[in-house]
């Protein structure tokens, strides 16, 4: 998520177009760990119950929000205009693999 998060932030040229990046992609719908489509779902048990999965949206909604924000504060801390040295991990993956859903970048 953190690599999406990145690569959202090379579209946008200020704090505050970083923040509506991050609010938005935060806010999409997103699989959760044991669903299909989601990279490492062998990795994770499904909750036992509809609550327990609701629950574990709203935490995850709410990681997302904040890393999100938390990041912003990183990338764009000199001149309010995204850092290029944070901006160059946008063209990398992770050990060589994008965890993102086929054409979702």
């Amino acid at each position: 998520y953190a690599h999406q998060c990145v690569c959202r932030c090379t579209r946008a040229n200020s704090a505050d177009g970083c923040n509506r990046e991050m609010y938005q992609l935060a806010i999409e719908n997103f699989k959760l760990p044991f669903e299909g489509g989601f990279p490492l779902k062998q990795m994770y048990k499904a909750p036992d119950s509809k609550r327990e999965q609701d629950e574990l949206r709203a935490y995850l909604l709410q990681c997302r929000q904040e890393l999100g924000s938390r990041l912003v504060e990183r990338m764009c801390a000199s001149g309010g205009k995204p850092s290029k040295w944070w901006l160059c991990f946008s063209k990398r993956k992770f050990m060589g693999k994008s965890l993102e859903a086929p054409g979702r970048r």
